[in-house]
């Protein structure tokens, strides 16, 4: 992302006397996704050195459930505009108050969607599920329309530096992302895993236990 970031500033330099609006705009929207990939890309390296250390922890408080799926809706929005993909999101009608990490738990919702982003084709939808019954933990879940996963993929994919796509040469991120993940959701008390979707792509999903929560 810094390269790519680069190469936007300095065209605009170099040549916004001679550039349309719209050409402006689409460079503009470039560094835009490129600040968003460099920041995402940053957390999880401090994050990552952070539990390798053994000094990882969560700062839970009582949080609205909806700003923090906003929120990570908001960071996400620039790759998701890059590939042209329409994010569907579904939540339930009486979403709970919840005592949990908002900056994590964003921070997973970011690398789950991005992923998804990532590894599905141009112009598909990707899912985000919140699921809530009284008693049960909290249920997220992303579809996406990617390759799918298989099932050694699937045993060491939330490990360090495992990456998705490295036999077909398609290779993103560092694979920190979802060890991170799973280090940030098992810190809360909750489960995350993936599955294949019967229609073809993946679906990686968590948990999050309600015990102590405010309804």
């Amino acid at each position: 992302p810094l390269s790519a970031l680069n190469a936007s500033v300095e065209l605009i330099l170099d040549e916004i006397s001679a550039m349309s609006r719209a050409e402006i705009v689409e460079l503009l929207n470039s560094i835009h996704y490129s600040v968003t990939a460099l920041q995402t890309l940053i957390d999880n390296l401090l994050e990552s050195t952070s539990i390798e250390a053994g000094h990882f922890r969560i700062r839970r408080r009582k949080v609205n459930l909806n700003n923090v799926i906003a929120e990570a809706v908001r960071v996400i929005d620039p790759l998701l505009r890059r590939r042209h993909q329409r994010l569907l999101v579904h939540e339930p009608q009486h979403m709970p108050v919840a005592s949990l990490d908002p900056t994590r738990i964003t921070q997973v919702l970011v690398n789950l969607l991005s992923n998804a982003s990532k590894y599905s084709p141009m112009e598909e939808e990707i899912e985000l599920r919140v699921e809530w019954t009284e008693g049960e933990p909290l249920y997220f879940s992303i579809e996406d329309s990617g390759p799918g996963i298989t099932d050694p993929e699937g045993q060491n994919l939330f490990q360090r530096f495992v990456r998705l796509g490295e036999k077909d040469g398609a290779q993103y991120g560092v694979g920190l992302g979802l060890f991170v993940v799973k280090s940030i959701v098992e810190e809360h008390g909750g489960q995350v895993g993936v599955s294949n979707r019967e229609s073809g792509g993946s679906i990686f999903w968590f948990t999050i236990p309600m015990e102590g929560n405010l309804s």
